[in-house]
């Protein structure tokens, strides 16, 4: 259960200090469980803030937090670098691309980065300045309306 509920922080890509709303975890999940998971939520609720995972708040909103325990728990199996960069380069595969070919940066954010969690998304500029530092691609656009990463000859020999 207690994985229940830290994954709707998970589902809204929270970060440290995020919140859910007590309201919507009894509206949207917590109904639709039977009587004994119903209390089971409300022990493991306990236990994630006993454990620091959580804070909980009864202000004006009643609410649970993320902490960065939390946080950390939560993205723990997070890609690396080396995954995201794999990512990237996947995508001039995808296309058949060959030297010189591009990959524009709004669909790299679109297909790849909006699929990230907040660590991953913080890992995702150091992955791009990787595969340039290699050789592997060229970045090109700045200040432009095409903003995209070009393959080089060396990325191609990578890709294929």
């Amino acid at each position: 259960m207690e994985d229940l509920i830290l994954s709707q922080f998970e589902q809204q890509n929270s970060s440290t200090g995020d919140m859910i709303m007590m309201r919507s975890l009894r509206n949207g999940i917590i109904q639709k469980l039977n009587p004994k998971q119903q209390d089971e939520v409300l022990k493991s609720i306990d236990s994630l803030i006993n454990s620091g995972f959580i804070t909980y708040e009864n202000g004006k909103l009643e609410c649970l937090r993320l902490t960065e325990l939390g946080f950390q728990r939560l993205y723990k199996n997070s890609k690396s670098t080396d995954d995201i960069e794999e990512l990237i380069l996947n995508k001039f595969k995808q296309q058949n691309s060959r030297a010189n070919d591009i990959v524009q940066l709004k669909n790299l954010n679109f297909t790849i980065f909006q699929q990230l969690n907040p660590i991953e998304k913080d890992l995702f500029s150091d992955a791009i300045n990787n595969l340039q530092a290699n050789g592997y691609v060229t970045y090109e656009g700045k200040n432009t309306a095409i903003e995209c990463l070009r393959l080089t000859d060396i990325g191609y020999d990578k890709l294929y």
